[in-house]
């Protein structure tokens, strides 16, 4: 979902073409809100890369593109999950593996790593009680690519991502759904709530040539949101943007019939890839 930006931790700064970078010095991936084009024009746009010192380290590419585009890239290995937030604690399982080594057992969730110790996944009672929703674990679906299984978590906070390595047993968190690339070399996750604000909205690369996936970049943002992510090819990705609704008076159901989707296209820098 080799080093595309820096072995040092990376962030992005501003999105906005032809301005300088301003960053405050960091040791690890930041997660910081981005002042993105909030017009959403049909234009190139840039998203400014620094590293861990404030120096700029390049610029990555998001040029406009086309639902029509998006519709005839594959939408990846997993299947699509409901999108009711208010019955997540019900989802059920996709389609376990055949080979017998993801296994429901009762609430529980049961992985078998062909190295590291079986992985048991608990729901844990929500604070909230009755009036809340138990933190559960749903089967999603593999990236095989990546060597991954990605696990659904219902939260009373919202819904999450669990990736576990299927040879160590590893756990890694996504804030949300994982696209990996065609040669396996990266992971996007996506994750967007521009209606409600509920749950972060955010976009994060991840590196996924060592044993776990390795964060690159974190960055939330404010002016449109990624709702889905199809890879071209290795180096270009094209994101499904939504748009909230800019009445403030609108109630979420409103707010929701009115978002607006455009599409970017993402472009990863060649001296990195």
């Amino acid at each position: 979902m080799a080093a595309l930006l820096s072995s040092s931790a990376l962030g992005l700064s501003a999105c906005q073409p032809d301005q300088p970078t301003s960053t405050t010095t960091r040791q690890q991936p930041s997660t910081t809100s981005v002042a993105e084009n909030s017009t959403a024009r049909a234009t190139a746009d840039t998203l400014h890369v620094a590293d861990s010192l404030g120096h700029r380290a390049g610029i990555l590419q998001l040029r406009a593109s086309t639902e029509a585009n998006f519709a005839r890239l594959p939408a990846g290995p997993l299947p699509t999950r409901p999108s009711d937030q208010e019955n997540q604690s019900n989802v059920p399982d996709a389609p376990l593996p055949a080979d017998g080594r993801v296994q429901r057992q009762g609430e529980l969730l049961v992985l078998r790593p062909t190295q590291g110790p079986t992985v048991t996944l608990t729901p844990v009672p929500s604070p909230d009680g009755p009036e809340g929703n138990d933190n559960a674990y749903y089967y999603w679906g593999s990236l095989p690519q990546a060597h991954q299984w990605v696990i659904d978590v219902a939260t009373d906070e919202g819904p999450a991502v669990l990736l576990v390595d299927q040879r160590t047993g590893r756990r890694t968190s996504l804030l949300g759904a994982p696209s990996i690339s065609p040669d396996g070399r990266y992971l996007l996750s996506v994750c967007e709530d521009v209606t409600s604000g509920g749950t972060p909205t955010n976009l994060s690369l991840y590196r996924c040539d060592s044993a776990a996936p390795q964060l690159v970049w974190s960055r939330d943002l404010s002016a449109w949101g990624p709702r889905a992510a199809r890879w071209r090819d290795a180096r270009h990705v094209v994101l499904q943007q939504a748009h909230a609704d800019p009445d403030p008076n609108s109630d979420v159901a409103e707010a929701a019939s009115r978002v607006r989707l455009t599409y970017a296209e993402l472009e990863l820098p060649t001296q990195h890839n």
